[in-house]
């Protein structure tokens, strides 16, 4: 995917409610899981933890991820 379709793609979720984000979210969740994925870097973990804040950004109706269950799966210890 070049950046800017990838641009493109985000700002058109942008665009969406939250609860249309959240079940975007979860369709591509449940592509990726499909799929076998390469073993997270630290950038990678970075990264979604960026994403868990600006989710609680959006408030009480925001999805949770929590944050001891991402740092459980940093640690190797998520199940």
């Amino acid at each position: 995917m070049t950046t800017a379709l990838f641009e493109q793609t985000l700002t058109l979720a942008r665009q969406l409610t939250v609860q249309e984000q959240a079940r975007l979210i979860g369709a591509l969740a449940e592509v990726l899981a499909a799929q076998p994925f390469p073993a997270a870097t630290a950038a990678t973990w970075v990264r979604l933890e960026a994403f868990r804040h600006e989710m609680e950004a959006l408030g009480p109706d925001a999805p949770n991820f929590g944050a001891a269950r991402l740092e459980a799966d940093r640690s190797g210890g998520g199940a």
